[in-house]
């Protein structure tokens, strides 16, 4: 009875994502393999060959794929540093997590205009984008460590010290094997956040922006309101496959280095 009551309270949530996520998804293939919408031509795979020609298809995967390579590992090393240097404050300073979780709830269109404001005369479009990337998601991957952190057996590193080993010792090879879960959770987590910057850039710049902060999303956005939907479509389907991949790989390794540690 329960399970049939717990099954009765989760089909809106479902349905709602079968509506509006798996539905279009997959009808996305429909487009992605036809020429328009008038003629509904099956064309095979000449839809991603002319994306992979469009330059600006090509600029905006460059800049997406440039930006996250720089700010997810940027992003992990300043959390993980800061989380280890909190970690024995946090239960002292209950604000501390507060405060650092305040950029994360706060309105995008609060963020830009403050940024409007006071910064981005002085700052280029990328760094902003960076700056602002670091600030509002780095303290959501501080909390998920400092949460990891504390509820780590501290016998272990008691173990450690006693064995004679030094401070970076015991992180290298006691806390971070611990955390190892949380970590990669935490990379996969900051790796979505950085494809959802285009709302910044978006707000700061419009649809059409520097050549340096033109990502994926703008090329989406701008062809969306054309309604070309070939172009989309077949975007998407491109993009969803490297995201999916690369969480496959993350997926692969964690579960390697689980297995190697424990």
């Amino acid at each position: 009875m329960k399970k049939k009551t717990d099954l009765l309270l989760l089909l809106p949530s479902l349905a709602g994502f079968l509506a509006f996520f798996i539905v279009p998804f997959v009808y996305s293939f429909y487009y992605a393999f036809t020429e328009n919408a008038f003629t509904k031509k099956f064309v095979w795979f000449d839809n991603f060959g002319r994306l992979f020609e469009n330059e600006y298809f090509k600029l905006a995967m460059k800049n997406t794929g440039e930006f996250t390579l720089l700010a997810v590992p940027l992003t992990m090393a300043i959390s993980l540093a800061l989380a280890l240097l909190l970690v024995r404050f946090a239960r002292r300073l209950p604000f501390v997590k507060s405060a650092l979780f305040l950029p994360v709830i706060l309105p995008s269109a609060t963020i830009v205009m403050l940024w409007n404001a006071y910064i981005s005369d002085f700052v280029p479009p990328f760094n902003s984008l960076l700056l602002i990337f670091l600030w509002k998601y780095g303290g959501l991957n501080v909390m998920l460590m400092l949460t990891a952190l504390s509820g780590m057996d501290k016998s272990m590193l008691e173990a450690a010290r006693i064995d004679g080993a030094n401070a970076f010792q015991q992180t290298v090879r006691v806390t971070v094997p611990n955390i190892a879960p949380t970590l990669f959770f935490t990379f996969i987590l900051s790796v979505v956040n950085s494809l959802k910057i285009f709302r910044e850039s978006y707000l700061l710049y419009g649809n059409y922006p520097d050549e340096g902060v033109y990502m994926l999303q703008n090329f989406l956005n701008n062809h969306f309101a054309k309604l070309n939907y070939q172009y989309i479509s077949t975007a998407a389907i491109f993009f969803a496959v490297i995201v999916y991949t690369v969480v496959a790989v993350v997926f692969v390794a964690e579960k390697k280095w689980s297995e190697s540690i424990w």
